[in-house]
């Protein structure tokens, strides 16, 4: 007789094969002259991890990289990097796109899917969403950077039921020791008076970055050196039209002169308080699952470097959206008995409604961010600083919808009474 927990590992290994095969697809078949028949795919992402970690066990400096790119990461990424070094290429590869296919299945199921659903959405965004597909096919970590932090602070439906493996904070502190952008959530966690997640967190991310500067002392001062000068080691290719943060908006703008660096760190230190600020406010509304997702559109913005595979963070949000229009679908007026009016009435105030265009407006963000229009832009050899003004505006774009969906999102949350928020939620 099969056990019962036979028949639920089968059943999930059912829900996670078609988006494993369409990661497995996309990943190898996306870049051109990659093929997935024979397997052949053109990671060049994943190659760059794979060679710092070589650099790094033959003792070499893996932040002088010999070819076009650079490894940028901090030295704790490095250090992880050190097993896909030693591992065989194809291995790494497939169980690299595997691992990414089964974080995504797990994001949308603490956002509420299950079963068949679950599984078509998971394949469909594999296929469908362009950050998650580049993400695939360049062996990027961005899909990595995402679940940990989702997993960890966003409630919801868990994979293995009961209580958390580790405690709140731990997955995203060690999301901030391999890129420095997931240290908003720690903020975010300030703001809303989560002490012991932000401690966590704080603490995960530097007993991390501790090791490495013990292990790599002196690739960690070198990193944290130039950092602190302001090198992020892209130099000039930080104007290139795919990064679509705040600040290079800017930079493209003032063709790197001094004064658009300090106004695109400004405008980078102002979507921070609009991200930190909309999250807390949608999280002491109880919608959690909301707030994380608006903390991770804010710290893709106000990162210097956000290329358009980055955006992976739209995944959540388009999924919180999804649920917040339901809940608006389900709550029209009801009649009936005093009883039933006191039900409608108790589940309005359990759940706070999204107005429709606050709604309109986050799809037109995640809509624009899946088709990127402006990748038609002349691009490369730096002719993004020959742009013209309405080319810098549809470049702009990106940075104009989703700092205008912060802006919504403080404005509707701060209008939600105490009453309508619930009292509790699960963590």
């Amino acid at each position: 007789m099969v056990t019962a927990g036979v028949r639920r590992l089968g059943y999930g290994a059912l829900i996670c094969l078609p988006p494993v095969l369409i990661a497995l697809d996309v990943g190898a078949s996306t870049f051109p002259g990659g093929t997935t028949i024979p397997w052949h795919p053109v990671m060049v992402d994943l190659d760059v991890y794979r060679l710092a970690g070589q650099v790094l066990l033959d003792g070499g400096n893996f932040y002088q990289l010999p070819g076009p790119l650079q490894f940028l990461y901090p030295p704790f990424a490095a250090l992880l990097a050190v097993p896909l070094a030693v591992l065989p290429l194809a291995l790494v590869q497939v169980a690299w796109t595997v691992a990414g296919a089964l974080m995504i299945v797990a994001v949308l199921h603490r956002w509420g899917q299950t079963g068949w659903r679950l599984s078509l959405w998971s394949a469909a965004v594999a296929y469908a969403v362009l950050p998650v597909s580049q993400t695939f096919a360049f062996g990027q970590l961005g899909i990595l950077l995402v679940a940990l932090v989702a997993l960890d602070l966003a409630p919801g439906p868990r994979v293995l039921p009961g209580k958390r493996l580790l405690p709140e904070g731990v997955l995203t502190g060690v999301a901030a020791a391999l890129k420095l952008t997931p240290m908003i959530f720690v903020l975010y966690l300030l703001a809303v008076r989560r002490w012991r997640a932000a401690l966590t967190a704080t603490i995960s991310a530097g007993a991390c970055t501790v090791l490495a500067a013990v292990i790599l002392p002196g690739a960690s001062l070198d990193f944290w050196g130039r950092l602190a000068h302001g090198d992020t080691g892209l130099g000039g290719s930080l104007i290139y039209y795919t990064n679509q943060s705040v600040y290079a908006d800017f930079a493209r703008v003032f063709r790197l002169a001094p004064l658009g660096t300090a106004l695109g760190l400004a405008a980078c230190a102002v979507v921070v308080v609009l991200g930190v600020w909309a999250a807390a406010v949608w999280h002491r509304a109880g919608e959690v699952r909301f707030a994380v997702a608006l903390c991770g559109v804010a710290s893709l913005l106000a990162s210097p470097v956000s290329w358009l595979h980055h955006f992976v963070w739209i995944v959540p949000l388009a999924f919180s959206l999804v649920e917040l229009t339901r809940q608006r679908m389900t709550k029209s007026p009801m009649s009936g008995p005093t009883s039933s009016i006191r039900e409608a009435s108790s589940m309005s105030r359990a759940k706070p409604v999204l107005p429709t265009w606050l709604i309109v407006l986050g799809w037109l963000f995640v809509g624009w961010v899946v088709v990127s229009p402006y990748r038609r832009l002349p691009n490369g050899g730096d002719l993004e600083l020959q742009w013209t003004a309405g080319q810098h505006l549809l470049a702009a774009v990106t940075a104009i919808l989703g700092i205008a969906l912060l802006i919504a999102a403080i404005v509707v949350g701060r209008q939600i009474r105490p009453d309508q928020a619930p009292a509790a939620f699960d963590k």
